[in-house]
């Protein structure tokens, strides 16, 4: 070999490392399409089987703090474990200059529809989603499109839309859906634009926006390694903290239901803010709600249910700043007062 052909060969073992962790990622990509894609056709299909809801939200509601806490976690874990994977991967192998010209270059509104494209078929929860938002953002995402995938993931869910279309009245199924097109579309650049504005990631996370090569295979697992570590460190205590503290506040949501049809809309949208539920569980409790007659209630908890909850607002405002979360849980509140009060 001559010492010309020594860059080119350089560059080749480059590209083969960078593309072992290109395969990681899709690797975790792949996974999580299989396991939630697979479970919601599922569902689905049993719901249009059956022709009603088979489950219920007992688990969330009942049993005590602690034990409604180990209830949500053992639903999401799985979820859980491939939204950490797929944000340690994004974090390692994909550069900022790649996610800046995905998620943060040309107009807003083809910043807004490519962030909400690529998070509406990841259909992970509020919490899941996180590990994602994080690596998104702090690799050189806009927050307004980094808070479009993290809203869209929940609030655009395919199937959960499509089983809010199956089993609830047209009123909640519409506000639902265009609910969340305002959050994801709408919210998000609105956030970026007010309270958001000035807030950067260029020189945040020094080590983060290193965009050198893996220089060997042993460099591709360590990176990775760090990366997942990160992620795990920096988000997983605040989505348990997150979920004990929502455990303490959603078995007082059925209480709230009765009384004035306003009052009661209002008081059960911040309860939702707030709370804690795994992919679908919104639709037990809006069946809940709505056989009590109160389908202002079913309303509210169907739109901000799913969007967001404690976990990632603290989440969220750790990696931006405190008025952001405060701004997006404001925000999603009124999304789901609006959307009850039309529905009641």
């Amino acid at each position: 070999m001559t010492s010309a052909d020594a860059p080119r060969l350089d560059g080749q073992e480059k590209s083969a490392y960078w593309a072992a962790g290109f395969v990681v990622l899709l690797a975790a990509l792949c996974g999580l399409f299989y396991y939630k894609w697979g479970g919601a056709i599922r569902t689905v299909s049993g719901v249009r089987a059956l022709g009603r809801w088979s489950g219920t939200a007992e688990g969330l509601t009942t049993g005590g703090v602690l034990r409604e806490s180990l209830f949500y976690l053992r639903r999401i874990w799985i979820a859980l474990v491939y939204g950490l994977l797929i944000g340690a991967a994004v974090r390692a192998f994909v550069s900022p200059r790649r996610v800046a010209a995905l998620l943060s270059w040309g107009g807003p509104v083809r910043r807004q529809l490519t962030a909400g494209l690529a998070g509406t078929p990841l259909m992970l929860c509020s919490c899941c989603i996180t590990p994602i938002f994080q690596s998104v953002y702090e690799r050189g995402a806009r927050l307004g499109s980094a808070l479009a995938v993290m809203l869209a993931s929940p609030g655009l869910n395919p199937a959960a839309l499509l089983l809010t279309a199956i089993l609830f009245p047209p009123t909640l199924a519409i506000g639902r859906f265009v609910a969340a097109i305002i959050a994801v579309f709408g919210l998000a650049p609105l956030i970026e634009r007010t309270v958001g504005q000035g807030l950067v990631t260029d020189g945040r996370f020094g080590a983060v926006t290193d965009d050198a090569a893996p220089r060997n295979a042993r460099d591709v697992a360590v990176r990775f390694a760090r990366a997942l570590g990160h992620l795990t460190l920096q988000t997983v205590p605040l989505i348990v903290a997150g979920v004990l503290l929502s455990s303490v506040i959603l078995p007082t949501a059925v209480k709230l239901s009765s009384g004035a049809t306003v009052l009661a809309v209002t008081l059960i949208a911040a309860v939702a803010v707030l709370v804690a539920l795994p992919t679908f569980f919104e639709i037990p409790l809006g069946m809940l709600f709505l056989g009590l007659g109160a389908p202002g209630a079913a309303a509210a908890i169907l739109v901000a249910g799913p969007l967001v909850n404690l976990p990632s607002l603290l989440i969220l405002a750790r990696e931006t700043r405190p008025r952001v979360a405060i701004a997006v849980a404001l925000g999603v509140w009124v999304l789901a007062v609006a959307a009850g009060l039309v529905a009641a």
